[in-house]
């Protein structure tokens, strides 16, 4: 025998998708959660910056004058620092404390 439903009317089927919603939707974020963040090894100098968080001509400046570490040349104008040499920096002190410890030119290393 066949019944039909009402549009409307409160069956299983149709309490179904509120009921599963909320739970698939706190696995997923779960899930996203707890996976690794991707980081690139290579950072630009305004990714550096923003890491750091010094603004982006005061970190070129530290670059320049051998207070941060030192950046790789891609291009002509893509400049590439670590990111493993950024933190090891910023561990030890970052530019401004180490340069007082240093003498003037010394690399953070």
């Amino acid at each position: 025998m066949r019944t039909e439903h009402i549009a409307g009317e409160k069956t299983p089927t149709a309490a179904l998708p509120r009921e599963c919603a909320p739970k698939t939707v706190d696995a997923l974020l779960a899930d996203i959660r707890h996976r690794a963040i991707v980081q690139p090894e290579a950072l630009s100098l305004q990714d550096s910056a923003a890491c750091t968080g010094h603004s982006e001509q005061q970190f070129s400046e530290f670059v320049k004058r051998g207070l941060a570490p030192k950046s790789v040349l891609f291009g002509r104008n893509a400049q590439r620092l670590k990111r493993s040499e950024i933190d090891a920096c910023y561990e030890a002190g970052g530019p401004s404390a180490y340069a007082s410890k240093c003498d003037p030119g010394a690399v953070c290393r």
